[in-house]
């Protein structure tokens, strides 16, 4: 008997953890991932992205760095950068234009921002601005 019951505390704690690890899983209808492609010794940049729902803060990508962050609902997610005295601000996410994407690339140059859902065909769609 003592086998027996042994046997199904450790069902019992298998089947817990893994509904515990299910409610803890973010469920993400995309990533958006914002590749810092500056020169190699330029600063790391400042990256903050949200939606009226969630805000991941402001975020230093070092040159060379793909910073993420998911989207949880189909909302417009607003992006703003900062690389010294540069700013820019991009729509990282679009329901209507990036919807049927997993995920969404935005590629930094010191020429623009780039957009791409497969990292091979790139379009440019913001540029910086000096303050």
């Amino acid at each position: 008997m003592g086998g027996g019951r042994s046997l199904i505390v450790l069902l019992v704690s298998v089947f817990v953890l893994s509904v515990a690890g299910l409610g803890g899983q973010d469920n993400h209808i995309a990533t958006i991932h914002v590749i810092n492609s500056m020169p190699k010794d330029s600063e790391p940049m400042q990256i903050h992205c949200k939606s009226s729902n969630t805000d991941y803060g402001m975020q230093q990508v070092r040159v060379g760095d793909d910073y993420q962050c998911g989207v949880r609902e189909k909302a417009l997610y607003f992006c703003a950068a900062l690389s010294g005295r540069q700013i820019a601000s991009f729509h990282g996410f679009q329901p209507r234009r990036d919807g049927n994407h997993k995920a969404v690339f935005w590629l930094v140059k010191e020429d623009g921002f780039f957009l791409s859902w497969d990292k091979s065909k790139w379009v440019k769609k913001s540029e910086w601005y000096t303050d």
